[in-house]
């Protein structure tokens, strides 16, 4: 018989509501991944490096919006992959993930009609994008850490 592993965490996501879904729009013009402040509920805003320098960010119709601080987490993918992330909190429309950041953190990002994927340079292990919208999408899972 054919039995199907989940991987690890990933198959009790619907149950458990320790884990929260974020989706984050591959963004070749991001110089950083950012999330909104009320993206990732469960992970705390903590000061970094860039807030406390008083960063600002510059959004498209040329309005500058302020770092708020920094989230840290663990991500897992659908394919069950784990990443840690650091995403820079500012007033945004939806979460981007940074192709720059993708790409020093040694991975390749390929977006082809034939399919599209962030594929790491070491493992060759690939995480599929979905386009959604005219956008590339990468969707994740945060676990909630324990209060």
């Amino acid at each position: 018989p054919l039995m199907v592993i989940e991987p690890e965490g990933v198959n009790e996501l619907e149950t458990t509501g320790e884990w929260e879904e974020i989706e984050l729009a591959v963004d070749s013009g991001a110089t950083e991944t950012v999330v909104n402040e009320g993206d990732l509920l469960g992970i705390e805003v903590k000061e970094g490096p860039a807030s406390k320098r008083g960063v600002e960010y510059e959004v498209a119709n040329g309005v500058r919006i302020p770092n708020l601080g920094e989230k840290k987490f663990v991500a897992y993918t659908e394919d069950g992959s784990m990443r840690k992330l650091t995403a820079q909190v500012c007033d945004v429309n939806k979460p981007l993930l940074s192709v720059r950041e993708v790409i020093a953190g040694g991975s390749r990002v390929v977006f082809d009609e034939d399919g599209s994927y962030i594929e790491s340079k070491v493992t060759g292990e690939r995480t599929w994008l979905k386009e959604q919208g005219g956008m590339f999408m990468l969707k994740m899972w945060v676990q909630r850490p324990p209060f």
